[in-house]
């Protein structure tokens, strides 16, 4: 993003910083905005547009970091899309761009099971709200059932494997664009979307626009 004109002078600058741009700084920083606090956010990676993505292999090499401390070695552009951080016996790969981790996941939501919100280690008062926000964010993000059968599903019908069909099909929810035609009528104007062709390119960033990633909702909301 671009760097910010901040003056700290006692009377300008920003009440709040927020680290990073994926599902949690997104959410953060458009919470905090919606409530009248003057956000500064700051995100490492570049912004990418759906033509930047990489849809081949060596496009993909390209754009990937990566750093060993063991090795004390490290190649790749530093805002690179791909980063891959090893150090001991921990291995640590994220996305670097406005939008975190949402421009290069595979779009799939999924509902917090019961048995994980009733944890005893949660505040006992989320309980209470727990639906009324997973269905704000699902709107946010505009999660949808895949309406058409992707090839995967066909292979999987093919080798006979039960359930799983059944599950790929109808349960898994995207936050994808599936509407057919022009849906720049029906959405506000920093959500205009394509729809998705399905062809799996999710996890290097959706090169036909079709993502719902958070620069799309979340932070386009909290500039808004």
């Amino acid at each position: 993003m671009e760097k910010p004109d901040m003056v700290f002078n006692g009377h300008d600058g920003y009440d709040a910083v927020v680290v990073g741009s994926g599902y949690g700084g997104s959410v953060a920083a458009c919470r905090l905005s919606m409530a009248g606090v003057k956000v500064c956010l700051v995100e490492k990676g570049q912004k990418w547009e759906a033509k930047d993505f990489p849809t081949n292999s060596f496009n993909i090499i390209s754009a990937l970091r990566m750093e060993s401390q063991n090795l004390g070695v490290s190649f790749g552009p530093k805002d690179a899309l791909f980063q891959v951080y090893e150090q001991n016996d921990s291995l640590a790969a994220m996305a670097c761009g406005v939008g975190g981790g949402s421009l290069v996941n595979a779009g799939v939501m999924v509902p917090t099971p019961v048995r994980t919100r009733r944890s005893s280690k949660w505040p006992k008062e989320w309980e209470t709200d727990w639906d009324s926000c997973e269905a704000s964010a699902a709107t946010m993000m505009r999660i949808q059932s895949v309406p058409l059968q992707f090839p995967i599903a066909k292979i999987m019908k093919q080798i006979d494997v039960g359930e799983v069909e059944h599950m790929v099909q109808d349960s898994i929810k995207l936050s994808m664009n599936f509407d057919i035609g022009d849906t720049s009528s029906r959405l506000p104007k920093h959500q205009n979307m394509d729809t998705c062709i399905g062809c799996g390119n999710c996890l290097a960033g959706c090169p036909y626009n079709a993502k719902n990633s958070t620069d799309k909702n979340y932070l386009a909301s909290a500039i808004q």
